[in-house]
């Protein structure tokens, strides 16, 4: 008896072994997301592709980066194209290119009314698009994820404000070709009537999204109106303008700036005193919500008619119209952290 109970419990122990290490075996070839949770494959052969007419600028570096990482998490393949900076045809010809290729879903930058005409085509073809950072609401897109712009326009002219005592001149610098651009520098100029109607607002100084048009810009502004009381900034080119100026003329802390967009460089300029605020966008999570949004298209699965297939064909597709991705607000006293966080973000 004795014999066959150590026979029992030998087997046993071996079977047991065997299918710990069975176990443990599959659990050790399964991809993991960056977080550390095990992914399916069973979406590998799908493909979302980012587009941007910035691909190299700083400020979109983490749209991309995360964008990226969040197609790992869900074990899908990601793709990011276009021109490195403002080049409208190559633009054109990489979002071509990229309907061409028959992805699962297109998270495009909506930054020119002539790529309307692509977003509707690929549309049109049944490939889900969302607009990431810039809409274009008369376009056939799903989603805009990101900004709201004429929002910023109020920020900064609330930043504004206190800083020039409610009087005096402001000049505007940022990109005139791009429309939600446009539509924060005129609200900044409907909301400063609003709650300081005894600072002049200035007409807007095109810096055509350039640093080198954005710091000539500014000296013209500066030498035409000696006595400027502040300068905002609108788009991600125009700080890295605005604030060299000033500090070469000596006007630093004297000409106040408030400026959109947290970067590496925007971060210095609080720190050496040529801007006062920077209106942060959170930009970390355009990327992430904009593949979500389309990986859910493909996979909810909640129909509001009797099919998925049937909600397309009316233009009912399970998202929402927009997603507010909010601001954060930055200044000199503040400004130690957000450096930290942009040096590790760099770093990957």
């Amino acid at each position: 008896m004795n014999r066959a109970f150590s026979v029992f419990i030998f087997v046993m122990t071996v079977a047991a072994l065997l299918y710990i290490g069975s176990r443990d075996e599959k659990r050790a070839v399964k991809p993991l997301s960056p977080d550390g949770v095990a992914v399916s494959d069973a979406y590998s052969d799908e493909l979302y592709i980012m587009a941007t007419m910035f691909s190299a600028h700083p400020v979109l570096k983490p749209d991309l980066y995360f964008f990226k990482e969040k197609g790992k998490a869900l074990g899908v393949q990601t793709r990011t194209v276009g021109p490195p900076d403002n080049n409208l045809e190559l633009y054109v010809e990489a979002i071509e290119q990229a309907i061409a290729q028959k992805p699962d879903g297109l998270a495009i930058n909506g930054l020119d009314p002539a790529i309307i005409r692509l977003i509707d085509k690929a549309m049109d073809q049944g490939i889900p698009v969302v607009l990431w950072d810039a809409d274009l609401p008369e376009s056939k897109r799903i989603t805009f994820i990101g900004t709201d712009w004429p929002q910023l326009g109020v920020r900064l002219a609330e930043a504004m404000v206190p800083l020039i005592g409610g009087k005096g001149k402001v000049g505007r610098l940022g990109n005139l070709s791009q429309p939600h651009i446009l539509a924060a520098m005129d609200m900044f100029k409907v909301h400063m009537a609003k709650i300081a109607p005894d600072v002049e607002v200035l007409p807007i100084s095109d810096d055509k999204g350039k640093l080198d048009v954005a710091e000539a810009e500014a000296n013209i502004l500066i030498q035409q109106h000696s006595d400027i009381a502040g300068i905002a900034g609108f788009d991600g080119s125009s700080g890295g303008g605005i604030c060299p100026a000033v500090k070469a003329l000596g006007k630093s802390g004297e000409i106040k700036v408030v400026i959109n967009d947290l970067t590496t460089t925007h971060i210095e300029f609080l720190k050496d005193g040529s801007a006062q605020y920077v209106s942060g966008q959170k930009r970390n999570i355009f990327g992430p919500l904009a593949l979500e949004v389309l990986f859910d298209i493909r996979h909810q699965g909640y129909a509001f008619t009797s099919s998925i297939e049937t909600d397309a064909s009316l233009g009912i597709y399970q998202a929402p119209e927009k997603i507010d991705t909010g601001f954060i607000d930055v200044t000199a006293e503040s400004v130690v952290e957000f450096q930290k966080a942009q040096e590790e973000l760099l770093k990957r």
